[in-house]
């Protein structure tokens, strides 16, 4: 969904939500992808971004039936235009990635890959459901939102 929303310089920048994988919890992950991401806002006129996730302190982590969470990322997922996964961690993280993967894809949503590390690490179903796979910089990602998240006109 794109907002418009109003800045300092009374212009207008288009607001993209995105999701974050649960994959980014772990190591102040969250912090250090949306510092790329407002990295990219600074440097770019009209870009806005908010993000949605499931903190590593939501109860949908400790649902016990893959369904239940299934359901629970769905609905956290549904208003946003991207989903945004940290490459080569999919074992790890592999019954969240699993969901969140199979959630976007039924909600059309595309999947942008940041590899931060060795990208021989990264999944084939990871590579497979990718949109775009970036490097571990802020101009390629937010590049990256805007060619492939999914504009929404504002209610």
């Amino acid at each position: 969904m794109i907002t418009l929303q109003q800045n300092q310089e009374s212009t207008y920048m288009a607001t993209y939500p995105v999701f974050l994988s649960h994959s980014w919890v772990e190591q102040d992950g969250v912090e250090r992808i949306t510092s790329l991401m407002e990295t990219y806002r600074l440097k770019t006129e009209g870009f806005g971004y908010e993000y949605y996730s499931v903190s590593k302190d939501d109860p949908a982590q400790f649902l016990p039936s893959n369904k239940a969470l299934a359901l629970s990322i769905e609905k956290q997922m549904k208003p946003c235009s991207c989903l945004i996964i940290l490459a080569g961690v999919f074992e790890e993280f592999k019954r969240w990635a699993n969901l969140e993967l199979d959630a976007a894809k039924k909600l059309g949503i595309p999947v942008i890959l940041v590899e931060a590390a060795d990208p021989k690490h990264t999944s084939h179903k990871e590579k497979r459901a990718a949109a775009e796979i970036v490097k571990w910089d802020a101009m390629q990602l937010g590049d990256a939102i805007v060619r492939h998240a999914r504009l929404r006109k504002p209610s």
